[in-house]
């Protein structure tokens, strides 16, 4: 047997993780070949291995070179596993098994505030997933979300698996905590909620509480200049902290008091699995798919700035303002102070 790995468009964010979880199971299972075919950007330096053999697809390679390598490759003993964001278009002998790592792919979620070569980009690659997601022997996601939606569409229950994985990494930091410090890792789609996490801490900032927030966002970006404006108008103390090495990204695991997660949405949510491995707090959206993984600290509305502050406040002990309520007789009473004479 010989587990195939289809990864032709992984570089980055949480595949390129996931990818990289599985090169090191890989590396530790010297009697299986692994044959991987990775996208031409990613780095495999870290993983030269006599049973670990790698083919580099380009953007122009993925929809019908890919095929063919299968083709001529697998055999019935074998196992693809494809975690790209295509679909696998053919029908094999092997165990084809395809990973759902997008929630865009598989519901109706808008994609409006999304640039339109990405809203085309998405549009693509669902309907080729709608088109070929039953050709594979078995779909597995990382999460029960993901499972009902795959359900709504009408997929066979039993070639369903929820099966998330994630390894631990081992991160050295003798740095002392930042007192009240949070840290959002996320990637600046519109679903990751900045800007709503941005007015949160505007709205901190109009009470004279300025708790740091670290954001992991990439430079050069509309998003970022929007962020950097917020920062100037309001002197928060929001640093971006773009192009992180992920040695370099773990060590803030350790370093901030919370994970702080307002993501509208989430096939997995690694971050969230990352920080409980770090016995990191989380104060996250009250969403299934946080549930799905953990139990957060505190928890708020994603869509409301001021729950998310007011989460923020519970968690570093700031009293929150709060309206005295009066009985209708002291209301009556008061009444007499707007009379006009």
């Amino acid at each position: 047997m010989k587990i195939i790995i289809i990864a032709s468009d992984i570089h980055i964010g949480g595949g390129k993780v996931m990818l990289n979880d599985l090169l090191s199971a890989a590396l530790e299972m010297e009697s299986i070949n692994f044959y991987i075919f990775v996208d031409s950007r990613f780095d495999t330096s870290s993983y030269s291995s006599d049973n670990i053999i790698f083919t580099y697809i380009t953007k122009y390679q993925r929809f019908f070179y890919v095929n063919r390598l299968l083709k001529s490759l697998s055999t019935e003993n074998d196992i693809i596993i494809n975690i790209s964001d295509l679909p696998i278009f053919g029908r094999y002998e092997s165990t084809t098994i395809q990973y759902v790592m997008n929630r865009y792919f598989i519901d109706n979620y808008p994609t409006v505030g999304l640039p339109l070569i990405v809203r085309l980009k998405l549009l693509v690659e669902k309907i080729a997933f709608s088109l070929y997601l039953k050709k594979a022997d078995y779909i597995f996601v990382q999460n029960l979300v993901m499972k009902n939606l795959l359900l709504n569409r009408s997929l066979n229950v039993n070639k369903i698996r929820v099966i998330p994985f994630k390894n631990i990494d081992e991160v050295k930091s003798d740095e002392k905590v930042i007192e009240n410090s949070f840290i959002y890792v996320a990637s600046g789609e519109a679903h990751k909620n900045h800007i709503n996490l941005i007015d949160a801490w505007e709205i901190l900032a109009t009470e004279g509480i300025y708790p740091t927030l670290f954001l992991t966002i990439n430079d050069n970006t509309f998003l970022f200049n929007q962020i950097n404006k917020k920062i100037k108008e309001n002197n928060l103390k929001v640093y971006i902290k773009s192009n992180l090495p992920r040695e370099e990204l773990l060590t803030y695991y350790k370093k901030v008091s919370a994970l702080i997660y307002p993501s509208f949405f989430e096939c997995f949510g690694i971050p969230l699995i990352e920080a409980s491995n770090y016995n990191l707090p989380v104060i996250a959206a009250e969403l299934d798919y946080v549930r799905d993984l953990i139990d957060p600290i505190e928890t708020f509305d994603p869509n409301s700035p001021k729950s998310i502050s007011r989460s923020v406040k519970r968690f570093i002990g700031s009293k929150e303002n709060r309206n005295n309520v009066i009985t209708a007789e002291e209301f009556t009473k008061e009444l007499a102070l707007y009379a006009k004479k």
